[in-house]
């Protein structure tokens, strides 16, 4: 069993829903296996532009193997707030450990 830890960073952003973004991990030694697993988030409105309350927040992690030894995680993270609609700036990071077998 192989553990690497790593973050994927969001920056400002306001659009139309929750956006993905993709980091590649080394694991240092051969595996056939790898599971992407979330170890913490930090994630904030990114204006001043209004009273902001937590509506929605989506963080997500899937872990595909590129070859035996690198492993592409995906992270899906999305903010909004009780509008219900995708239309605050938000940012944050990711945090998660890859691990492989």
């Amino acid at each position: 069993m192989q553990i690497e830890s790593n973050s994927i960073t969001f920056g400002r952003f306001s659009g139309s829903g929750p956006r993905q973004a993709t980091r590649d991990v080394a694991m240092g030694v051969p595996v056939s296996t790898a599971t992407a697993i979330l170890t913490g988030f930090n994630v904030q409105f990114s204006s001043n532009d209004g009273d902001h309350h937590l509506g929605n927040l989506d963080v997500r992690l899937d872990a595909a193997l590129l070859d035996s030894t690198n492993v592409r995680v995906t992270a899906t993270f999305g903010l909004r707030d009780w509008s219900g609609t995708w239309d605050d700036r938000y940012e944050g990071q990711v945090f998660f450990s890859v691990v492989g077998d």
